[in-house]
């Protein structure tokens, strides 16, 4: 079958090969087949969930046991992979379905089965059996898209475990429920005769999941003696989580305690807090805060570049100065920076140039307490403080960047300028960001240090109004509100910036909070008509389970 039938699209060099099932190009696959039983498992059933897939013998799945492993292969690696093997002379039993981590949303796992079908079909079989678990929905939902029919109540929870949860007529048949059913019963008769267990194996899908579940007979009897068959299926109770649900709790209570007393305390004043939050004095200063952040960051990353890249450069020279610049700026407060240059004056009355080495300054000349003022006393220590941190981040997301990116573009034979802006740069991008936001949220608050100087920004002019009217706390609350909403608008920049970066490392972008909301609502919406019968696909699920349990009854 075309698999444009499907609603499927194909990449230009795909195609299916058979091989077995130990084949070592196959190993990918199946070792990350392991890691999903095992995360969403663990030892759930007395074993590694992972022991599943030694489960069976690879000749199980051999052409010459009634069986078949098929992969389907992109560019010669193994993007996804299915098989099945004998369960009778007119079934086939679908297993190992699976989508390699790096290829997922692409409907590889509707074009494995309709492979695997078309071969069972090749092979004589007639129908196909799909097995299922717990915690399964990506499953399920890829086995409703291809048309099987569910033989178990959809509508139970917790979910229960079956040795065979789907059924597909291959040659257009009606499928007899009934008589698989008996099929089922008599064959997990013979299982507890032998003293043995049985595993389910389930088939995965959509996120392209798989998972095990175990029917262990314990002691003779027959099926009339306590046998656990498909239609007594066993139900999977949940984790109970004490612990996480006292502590949340503890949270939940705590916070309403601050909330009720934000609202009821008289002494946090809020009508004296809306009364200056947007007053003309707190705006203004607000400004000041913003211009010394922009006017920092511009000139520390500038001066943060320049000197990451001196630390890399091959001069002793340029690296040594560099590391120096970085030791000091590093070693010396930040609040002494600022008052050593506000103050420069003591030590330098005037600055000029003129003729070197001497005070002759013939060509231009300045008064220091003239030139340098709170402002720029504020500018100058922030920017030459931030430039030192600056320059380790850009250091490290540059460091950060493969060593071989550097040796082809060099190969490729691009100039210096190109392989620095157009490869290196935006790599290292992606560990520079959160790094450098956090720097600049930093540096909003760090801006309330220039109070030494009287330069009014936010936390200066708020204690300024507070000594004036003794209104501490609303006071103070007017600057946090600020610094929180700067905060906030920052985080959200930083968020896309860090997205737009993310291109070339992610195939889907990491979604929005919009898209979140949005996903979630529809997810609620999608329940709510499920348990409705609103839901065109929950009325079509319904439909197909009220059938089958009238076939079976």
């Amino acid at each position: 079958m075309p698999i444009e039938s499907l609603g499927l699209t194909s990449h230009s060099t795909d195609r299916f090969v058979y091989v077995s099932a130990d084949d070592p190009i196959a190993e990918p696959l199946l070792r990350e087949l392991e890691q999903e039983y095992d995360a969403r498992y663990g030892e759930f059933f007395g074993e590694k969930a992972s022991a599943e897939i030694t489960r069976y013998p690879a000749s199980a799945f051999s052409a010459d046991e009634g069986g078949a492993f098929v992969l389907l292969m992109r560019d010669g690696v193994a993007i996804a992979g299915g098989a099945y093997k004998r369960f009778d002379e007119r079934t086939a039993e679908l297993k190992r379905i699976w989508t390699s981590s790096a290829h997922r949303r692409q409907g590889l796992a509707r074009r494995v089965v309709a492979e695997l079908e078309a071969e069972a079909v090749r092979r004589g079989y007639t129908r196909a059996y799909l097995t299922t678990g717990p915690r399964q929905p990506e499953a399920k939902r890829l086995y409703f898209q291809t048309g099987y029919t569910p033989l178990f109540d959809t509508t139970l929870d917790p979910e229960e475990v079956v040795v065979h949860g789907f059924a597909k007529s291959l040659d257009g048949e009606p499928l007899d429920v009934a008589g698989i059913t008996a099929a089922h019963d008599e064959g997990v008769g013979r299982v507890a005769a032998r003293g043995t267990s049985r595993r389910i194996e389930t088939a995965s899908d959509g996120l392209d999941t798989a998972a095990g579940g175990l029917l262990d007979q314990r002691g003779g009897g027959g099926a009339a003696g306590g046998l656990l068959d498909q239609r007594r299926a066993v139900k999977v109770v949940p984790t109970r989580h004490w612990w996480r649900w006292v502590l949340s709790a503890l949270v939940a209570f705590a916070v309403l305690q601050f909330a009720w007393s934000l609202v009821t305390n008289k002494q946090y004043e809020w009508n004296v807090f809306a009364e200056y939050f947007f007053s003309q004095s707190v705006l203004n200063s607000l400004g000041v805060t913003l211009g010394l952040t922009v006017v920092s960051v511009i000139g520390g990353f500038i001066l943060g570049a320049v000197l990451a890249n001196f630390r890399l450069s091959k001069s002793p020279l340029l690296s040594g100065a560099a590391y120096v610049y970085i030791w000091f700026f590093r070693s010396v407060p930040l609040l002494v920076q600022i008052l050593v240059w506000y103050n420069l004056g003591y030590l330098y009355p005037t600055l000029g140039l003129g003729t070197p080495f001497t005070t002759d300054f013939w060509l231009v000349e300045f008064s220091t307490t003239t030139l340098i003022t709170a402002f720029a006393a504020a500018t100058i220590g922030l920017t030459l403080h931030q430039a030192a941190y600056f320059a380790e981040i850009i250091r490290g997301g540059i460091l950060s960047v493969d060593q071989g990116q550097l040796e082809a573009s060099a190969a490729l034979g691009l100039p210096r300028r190109v392989r620095f802006f157009r490869i290196i740069l935006p790599q290292a991008a992606r560990a520079i960001l959160p790094n450098f936001f956090n720097e600049v949220i930093g540096l909003v608050k760090g801006t309330s240090v220039v109070f030494v100087v009287a330069l009014p920004e936010l936390f200066y002019t708020v204690q300024v109004i507070y000594n004036r009217n003794q209104r501490v706390i609303p006071m103070l609350l007017v600057a946090v509100v600020w610094y929180a909403i700067i905060t906030t608008v920052l985080s959200i920049i930083q968020f896309y910036v860090e997205r737009h970066y993310a291109r070339g490392a992610h195939r889907e972008l990491p979604p929005t909070p919009i898209q979140r909301a949005t996903a979630w609502v529809k997810q609620q919406w999608a329940r709510l008509g499920d348990e409705t019968g609103d839901d065109p696909l929950a009325a079509e699920k319904n439909r197909r389970h009220d059938t089958v349990l009238g076939s079976g009854s």
